[in-house]
């Protein structure tokens, strides 16, 4: 019978502490410039790429919240404050009452779509000039596997 261990392994808790050091450093470094240069946060940020990226530029709360794995109060009170700043906009759902989208607005378009480039530009050059391209799509695979194994374990009953 094989002996559970609780703990992790050094090398797992290296690769774990690791992987959190990296994510806090890329989000930090990637979005000072964002907040410096356009004046919009990290979240404003990622409200305003998911809401431009849609083929009517309108998307119901419920997926945008599932699209940006926020919960639905926290994305409520990110909208209200961009509302108030007239990035974004909300509206009932013409075929279902409870249902709201919500959009970007001029004033939230222009910020996203010159901060885009350059929030690119930083993770180009504090991420990918730093991986072969063989590293890239090992570490797309290895992502996709982790995605899909918490996406299976939030669905599980």
């Amino acid at each position: 019978m094989e002996k559970k261990t609780y703990a992790l392994s050094a090398t797992e808790m290296q690769t774990w502490r690791g992987l959190l050091l990296m994510n806090d450093l890329l989000v930090g470094r990637t979005t000072r410039p964002i907040q410096s240069e356009f004046g919009i946060s990290e979240a404003d940020f990622a409200v305003l790429t998911e809401l431009t990226q849609g083929p009517d530029g309108w998307m119901r709360i419920s997926d945008l919240a599932s699209s940006l794995v926020w919960e639905k109060s926290r994305l409520s009170h990110q909208i209200g404050r961009m509302e108030k700043r007239d990035l974004v906009i909300r509206k009932e759902c013409s075929g279902d009452k409870r249902g709201i989208l919500v959009a970007a607005t001029p004033e939230g378009r222009w910020p996203i779509t010159l901060a885009a480039p350059r929030h690119a530009e930083e993770v180009r050059r504090l991420f990918f000039s730093h991986l072969s391209p063989r590293q890239i799509v090992l570490l797309m695979a290895i992502t996709d596997c982790i995605i899909k194994a918490i996406r299976a374990d939030i669905e599980a009953p």
